[in-house]
């Protein structure tokens, strides 16, 4: 047998532990492995006092600038900041020392979604309540979204804590985006009594949120404009109840069923005054959103190319799919 070929085969089976191919003695590899073993343990104890970072190999920007095509968000109020207004992202640990706290369970989409969180943040900072905001800066491209993965399951351990903590609960769904974990979300807590949501008609799954929301006595509204106040009062009414803890029972529930009875007539007052000014600027709301666009316009251009390729005046052309879309 050739030399290498035989020094090649040994150290292979040194390594696998097949203790009947060893020249060297039984006690050795015995050694050898238990070795092995400790330097492993010691590594794993190592790993294991060592907060994970959520950070690992490529990283997705989540909090980068997104264009608002559909002006879904409108212009910031000016508000001064709160002493005591604080935000907490993940991994840090959420300090709920204020009357009050909210958390942000809306879309993001790998950070597709626009930046609606640190929007609602600046329009909530003048008061003294605690954000936690599960968007953070960056998300690892090469985390694997199961179980078993330490990373994935520390940032869902830190999302579902903060759900149970918080006082109010904001839904929001970017009419562009899937937001399944959202939904998923909205399923668990709608019967809370301490969700509002922001659900627009042109999402994909508006339907099912605002019939989820009548049944269950949760305040919505279907423009983000209107989803500030509505928060603000939601905010305001956990106060209220925070100032009655180690009362009398059947004065909480009292309390809690008004403010309740009250954010619901605000959220169907704002949904009112909406529908009032947009049934008043109807001519200008022909402008599709992304989501129409991929769904709907895109293939009937495609098959309106393929229906009139042979037709080789362009202003008829245009003439013709504009009137097809009814575009004025």
């Amino acid at each position: 047998m050739d030399p290498a070929c035989s020094s090649n085969t040994q150290t292979s089976f040194n390594s696998l532990s097949r203790t009947s191919t060893f020249t060297t003695s039984t006690t050795s590899v015995a050694q050898e492995r238990v070795a092995q073993i400790t330097n492993h343990l010691s590594r794993s104890n190592t790993m294991a006092s060592e907060k994970p970072t959520l950070q690992r190999g490529n990283s997705v920007i989540l909090d980068g600038a997104i264009n608002d095509v559909d002006r879904q968000l409108p212009p910031l109020n000016k508000r001064e900041t709160s002493s005591k207004f604080a935000v907490f992202m993940p991994p840090e640990e959420p300090e709920y020392k204020n009357p009050a706290s909210i958390f942000l369970a809306g879309s993001i989409e790998m950070g597709k979604a626009i930046q609606w969180q640190g929007h609602l943040t600046k329009e909530l900072q003048d008061l003294d309540i605690t954000v936690c905001n599960p968007r953070r800066g960056n998300w690892s491209a090469d985390l694997v979204p199961k179980a078993m993965d330490t990373l994935f399951k520390q940032q869902v351990e830190w999302e579902l804590a903060a759900l149970e903590n918080v006082s109010v609960i904001c839904f929001f769904f970017d009419k562009n985006t899937l937001s399944p974990v959202t939904m998923l979300e909205l399923g668990l807590w709608a019967q809370s009594g301490k969700v509002v949501v922001c659900c627009h008609k042109d999402f994909w799954k508006s339907g099912n949120i605002h019939h989820v929301c009548i049944k269950y006595g949760v305040p919505y509204v279907k423009d983000y404009a209107d989803l500030i106040p509505l928060v603000r009062q939601k905010l305001d009414d956990a106060k209220e109840l925070k100032k009655l803890e180690g009362k009398d029972t059947k004065a909480i529930l009292e309390e809690k069923t008004r403010l309740a009875e009250k954010t619901l007539r605000l959220a169907d007052q704002l949904k009112k005054e909406r529908d009032e000014r947009d049934e008043a600027n109807l001519p200008n709301a022909g402008v599709p959103t992304i989501h129409q666009y991929q769904k709907y316009i895109r293939p009937a251009r495609a098959a309106f190319n393929a229906s009139t390729r042979d037709l080789e005046d362009p202003v008829l052309k245009k003439t013709l799919w504009n009137d097809l879309c009814v575009f004025e």
